[in-house]
């Protein structure tokens, strides 16, 4: 049987090594609870502490919950950004979690490297290098142009769509 609590000390051990501003940071707000409800999923409890953290099934008390459907726990993941909606509870300890976690400069590449292996270690660093310092986009006048007159179209079609609807 997979031991939940070792398996998330060790995740938060591996964050903190590869961040070097996280490790402080949950020392300050810790220790913090929350209740994790996902749409059509069992509730899951977390506590945060210094040494040793726990994930839960069971009700326990805590100190927000984020109430969202998968879809939404993926936009905040991916864009950063914390939709204060989903919150209830503190919401204050909740958005200095998330802005702790979101703004420690975690080594994803470090983190993919220990969990995966070197080559999608290596494949993800190309392709985030690639993506991210690519300034050949921004020079290109006419691409800017082509992109700029794609977008108006798009534009033009959504309210075409939306005409048409009603």
């Amino acid at each position: 049987m997979i031991n939940i609590n070792k398996s998330l000390n060790s995740l938060i051990k591996d964050l903190k090594d590869s961040s070097p501003n996280l490790e402080n940071s949950i020392k300050e707000i810790a220790p913090v609870s929350f209740l994790l409800n996902i749409k059509h999923h069992k509730n899951i409890y977390i506590t945060i502490n210094e040494d040793s953290s726990k994930i839960s099934f069971s009700e326990q008390s805590y100190d927000f919950e984020i109430r969202a459907s998968l879809m939404d726990i993926l936009k905040i993941a991916i864009s950063g950004k914390l939709n204060k909606d989903l919150i209830y509870g503190n919401g204050e300890i909740a958005i200095v979690l998330f802005n702790a976690i979101h703004k420690s400069d975690i080594d994803l590449i470090y983190l993919i490297d220990k969990y995966f292996g070197s080559l999608p270690a290596v494949f993800t660093y190309t392709i985030v290098k690639k993506i991210f310092e690519s300034s050949e986009i921004y020079q290109d006048e006419n691409y800017r142009d082509m992109r700029k007159r794609l977008r108006d179209i798009a534009i033009r079609l959504d309210r075409l769509e939306v005409l048409k609807s009603l």
